[in-house]
């Protein structure tokens, strides 16, 4: 079409900068490749129109010269365009995932809940919603150093991802605080998961010899009408009950959804039927 309308308004009026559009599109949506393809094309292309209007030169080579120079011109277009397009692909995987543990950040964590809590509510389907808190993590942390802690960060973040369901989520919430949602899972689904992932977790720490231990606090919504953030803040709170009563272990609790959440530093007590794993 480029090529058409340069050659309807003849060879005086410069038409190079529109052959950019077609370059611009290949190289965007369809990569370098295609691109570069679109490129070999427009150039020929503007070639084939210059030499059919019978465009005059003083010396023979100009037109293929500047063909050429076209040629390297829609490439640059191409490359630029290709690197921005990665750049930003890795900005958006990189602003969704945490840089260092490679899983979802706290606000994509939160937006996924929000895409599970409210279909749930609506059909009245579990879920169940976990906090995991690192015992021990700082104490690591400044003994060891900060690499200890980073690579430590990163095989807990792996083995949530080698545990966790295609349907489950798990992120960072920040430090050392992880959280893990199951999606249509019941009190026996949720004891099932997490007691493996509690085991999976100890013999990671023991084959390193970590000195760290994993607090869990786990609510199961039998119907979530709670908001996202209420239901984090409630295992949040059942995770510090196990903080409070000799850490590394895991409480349970069934409620309807509409309870108001504890004070996480304060747990209250009697939030509902919780039992130790």
């Amino acid at each position: 079409m480029v090529g058409a309308v340069d050659f309807a308004t003849g060879y005086e009026l410069s038409f190079s900068v529109f052959y950019t559009i077609p370059v611009g599109i290949g190289a965007w949506y369809a990569g370098k490749r295609l691109g570069y393809l679109v490129c070999l094309m427009s150039a020929m292309t503007w070639f084939a129109a210059d030499e059919t209007l019978g465009h005059q030169y003083t010396h023979p080579i100009i037109p293929f010269w500047n063909a050429g120079v076209r040629l390297g011109f829609f490439a640059i277009i191409a490359f630029l365009l290709d690197r921005l397009r990665r750049s930003l692909e890795v900005q958006t995987v990189l602003a969704q995932e945490g840089a260092l543990t490679g899983i979802m950040n706290a606000r994509t964590f939160r937006k996924a809940c929000n895409g599970v809590f409210q279909p749930a509510s609506r059909r009245g389907r579990s879920l169940a919603l976990g906090y995991l808190d690192l015992d021990g993590f700082k104490r690591l942390n400044d003994s060891l150093g900060h690499s200890a802690g980073d690579e430590v960060l990163r095989a807990v973040a792996t083995t949530l991802t080698k545990r966790l369901r295609v349907s489950d989520f798990g992120g960072r919430l920040g430090g050392d605080e992880f959280a893990i949602l199951l999606p249509e899972t019941d009190l026996a689904g949720a004891r099932k998961l997490f007691s493996g992932l509690h085991g999976s977790l100890i013999d990671l720490a023991a084959l390193n010899r970590w000195p760290i231990g994993f607090s869990f606090g786990v609510v199961v919504f039998s119907s979530p009408t709670l908001s996202p953030d209420d239901a984090i803040r409630r295992a949040d709170g059942l995770m510090y009950k196990v903080k409070n009563t000799g850490k590394n272990n895991i409480l349970f609790e069934e409620c309807a959804g509409d309870a108001p959440a504890p004070n996480p530093s304060s747990p209250r007590r009697g939030a509902g039927p919780s039992s130790p794993w």
